[in-house]
C-alpha cells in the first residue's frame, strides 16, 4: 500500500476525509443504490448525446465511461465489453448506487465532487482495497450560469496507471455536457420569457417575473415593487408546484396593501409569473392574507405608541439583539432615564446590586429601567414587585428574554406589568428587512446599498443575533466593499447563502439551519453530526447537497 507521506496532498487530504466518515480500507460499499433514476432530468438530457458518441469512441480501449449526477448517484454507464462491465459491477459501481467519499472512500467520482475540479486517481491510492487494481480519471461538469457542479464524467480501467490522454478526452466531453445545460437553462429562461409575455397588459396591473437567474418586470411593476418585495413574491412561489397557482394579499414593502397571484411555470427550475394588483379598498384587509409576522410588527409599534403616554409599568419582551435597548429609549422619549442591569448581579454581588436599584428609585430620574429581568434570583422578585405597586417614583420599565422562555417566578412578575411589548425576531420581519439593513448602512457610511442578491442572500439567513448580528455584518462587509453597492461577494464567506436557498420553504429552511447547526458543533465531521442528527451519512450528503450547504 502507498506510504501516506509519499501520497499528492489531494490524495492524503481525500484519505483523510474518508476515514473521518467511519471508512477502513477494507470496507465494503453498503450498496445503498436507488432504482428510480430520473430519466428525464437536465443532466442526463444534456449528457445523452454526448455520451452516445463516446461509447464508439471507447471501443477496443478497454476502459468505460461513469456518469454521476450532484449527489454522486450513478446515473448512466458505458462499457468496452461484458468482462469490464461484470468487473464494474463487482465493484459496486451500479446504476444508482452513490459513490461520494463518504461511501466508498477516494475515487474519481467522489473525490472531484469535494474539489471541484479534475482528478487522476492511480490504483494504489484508491482508499477502499477493492478499488486498486482501478485506475481512473474524474471531471465536474459544472453548469455555466450557476457555476454549481451538476455531476461527475469519469473514465475507469484496469490498470496501475492512469492513462495521461483521459484528462483531455474528458474534458472535452464535459465541456460539451456544459454547453448543452446552458442551451436547457436559456430553454428554461425562454419559457418564463414567454408566461410573462401572455400576461394581457393593464393598467395599474404590476406584472413580473422571477427564475433561477432572470427577473424581468413591466413599468408599473419596476415603479411598485421594491427589492425585499422580490424576495417576499420568490418565497410565495416556493411552496408550488409547477403549473400550479394562488392569489393572496400582502403587504408591499412601501406599506401598500396588494393583492398577489403567483403563477409557477413548469420547466424553469421553480420560476413564477406574478401579478401584483394595488389593493386600495378602505374596508379593513382580510386578515388570513396578512403575514403573522408583520401582524407582529404592528402590534408592537402601536404597544409602543399608546404606552408613551401613560404611567404603566412596562416589560418589553424579546430575543437577544432585537432591539430592546432601543425601544426603551423610544418609550422614554425625552424624560430622563436610568438603568440597572441584572448581569451585573453575579460581578457585583446581590447585595450592593440592591442598594444601588433602591437609590436610583429614590432618585430623580422619571423612567428606571430593569434590563435582564430573567435573571433576577428568586430572592429579589418581592422587592420589585412592591416597586411596581409604589405610586411614587419613577416608571419602571423592563426588558426580558421571551416570556414563553421566563422562569415562573419572573414570569409572574412581568404578568403584573399593564403594559407588555413583543418584539419580534429578525427572521420574521422579512418584509422590512431591506428597510432594516439601509437604516443599519446609513448610520455606518451614508450612500451604501445592498444589491438585491446580497439582500436575498442575508433574508435567507436566521439570525439568531437579530438586528445586533446584522449590524456587525454590515459593517465588515461596508469595510470590503468594492464599489457603492453591496454584493454577495463584500459578505463575510458565511453569510453568502445561495440564491436557491433563499427560495426554500420554511421547512426545509429549518431542516438546512438544522444541518448547518449540526455540522458546527461536531467541527465539520459529517460521521459525527449525521449521528447528532439521528441519520445516515449517506442521507445527510443528500440533504447538504440538495439545501446548498457548504462545508
Amino acid at each position: 500500500m502507498t506510504g501516506h507521506a509519499a501520497m499528492r496532498p489531494e490524495i492524503a487530504l481525500s484519505w483523510k476525509r474518508s476515514a473521518l466518515s467511519g471508512l477502513e480500507p477494507s470496507s465494503t460499499p453498503t450498496g445503498d443504490s436507488c432504482s428510480d433514476l430520473d430519466e428525464s432530468s437536465r443532466l442526463l438530457q444534456a449528457a445523452r448525446p454526448v455520451l452516445d458518441e463516446m461509447e464508439q469512441q471507447i471501443q477496443g480501449t478497454g476502459f468505460c465511461v461513469l456518469l454521476a449526477d450532484r449527489d454522486c448517484r450513478i446515473v448512466a454507464r458505458l462499457f468496452d465489453g461484458p468482462r469490464l462491465e461484470r468487473l464494474i459491477d463487482g465493484a459496486g459501481a451500479v446504476l444508482g448506487s452513490r459513490f461520494g467519499e463518504d461511501c466508498v472512500g477516494t475515487t474519481a467520482l467522489g473525490t472531484p465532487m469535494e474539489v471541484r475540479r479534475g482528478v487522476v486517481i492511480h490504483g494504489e491510492e484508491h482508499y477502499l482495497e477493492r478499488f486498486k487494481d482501478l485506475s481512473c480519471y474524474g471531471h465536474p461538469i459544472v453548469h455555466p450560469v450557476t457555476r454549481r457542479v451538476e455531476g461527475i464524467l469519469d473514465m475507469t480501467g484496469v490498470a496501475s496507471r492512469a492513462n495521461p490522454l483521459f484528462a483531455p478526452f474528458l474534458a472535452r466531453a464535459a465541456g460539451d455536457i456544459e454547453r448543452r445545460l446552458l442551451e436547457g437553462s436559456r430553454v428554461s429562461q425562454q419559457r418564463l420569457v414567454d408566461a410573462f409575455q401572455r400576461v394581457s397588459p393593464q393598467n395599474q396591473m404590476a406584472v413580473t417575473a422571477i427564475g433561477e437567474d432572470i427577473l424581468l418586470s413591466n413599468r408599473v411593476a419596476l415603479d411598485l415593487l421594491q427589492v425585499s418585495d422580490h424576495a417576499t413574491l420568490r418565497g410565495l412561489a416556493a411552496d408550488l408546484r409547477p403549473e400550479q397557482s394562488k392569489t393572496v394579499r400582502i403587504q408591499l414593502s412601501s406599506g401598500e396593501p396588494a393583492l398577489v397571484r403567483a403563477d409557477r411555470v413548469a420547466g424553469t427550475d421553480g420560476g413564477a409569473v406574478f401579478v401584483v394588483r394595488p389593493d386600495r379598498r378602505t374596508s379593513n384587509p382580510i386578515r388570513r392574507g396578512k403575514s403573522p409576522s408583520s401582524s407582529v410588527v404592528e402590534r408592537s409599534r402601536s404597544e409602543l405608541s399608546r404606552l408613551r403616554g401613560t404611567r404603566d409599568p412596562v416589560v418589553i419582551s424579546g430575543e437577544p439583539g432585537t432591539g430592546r435597548t432601543t425601544a426603551v429609549r423610544d418609550l422614554a422619549g425625552d424624560r430622563s432615564l436610568v438603568c440597572m442591569d441584572a448581569t451585573a448581579i453575579a460581578l457585583d454581588g446581590a447585595e450592593a446590586w440592591i442598594d444601588r436599584l433602591l437609590s436610583l428609585a429614590a432618585g430623580p430620574s422619571a423612567v428606571l429601567v430593569i434590563e435582564e429581568v430573567q435573571l433576577l434570583p428568586e430572592s429579589m422578585l418581592p422587592l420589585v414587585v412592591k416597586m411596581l405597586a409604589a405610586d411614587a417614583g419613577p416608571r419602571i420599565v423592563m426588558t426580558s428574554s421571551p416570556l414563553g422562555d421566563l422562569p415562573p417566578g419572573v414570569a409572574g412578575l412581568v404578568g403584573r406589568c399593564p403594559g407588555q411589548v413583543v418584539l419580534p425576531p429578525l427572521r420574521q420581519r422579512s418584509r422590512e428587512f431591506a428597510d432594516i439593513a439601509q437604516g443599519i448602512l446609513d448610520s455606518v457610511r451614508p450612500g451604501l446599498r445592498l444589491t438585491a442578491s446580497a439582500l436575498d442572500a442575508l433574508i435567507a439567513r436566521d439570525w439568531p443575533g437579530n438586528i445586533a448580528e446584522l449590524s456587525v455584518v454590515l459593517q465588515a462587509a461596508a469595510g470590503r466593499r468594492s464599489s457603492a453597492n453591496i454584493a454577495v461577494a463584500d459578505l463575510p464567506d458565511q453569510y453568502r447563502t445561495p440564491t436557491r436557498v433563499s427560495r426554500l420553504a420554511g421547512r426545509e429552511r429549518a431542516e438546512r439551519q438544522a444541518i448547518v447547526d449540526a455540522l458546527q458543533e461536531c467541527g465539520g465531521n459529517k460521521v459525527h453530526a449525521a449521528a447528532a442528527l439521528g441519520i445516515s451519512r449517506s442521507t445527510l450528503y443528500v440533504r447538504i447537497r440538495a439545501l446548498d450547504i457548504t462545508v
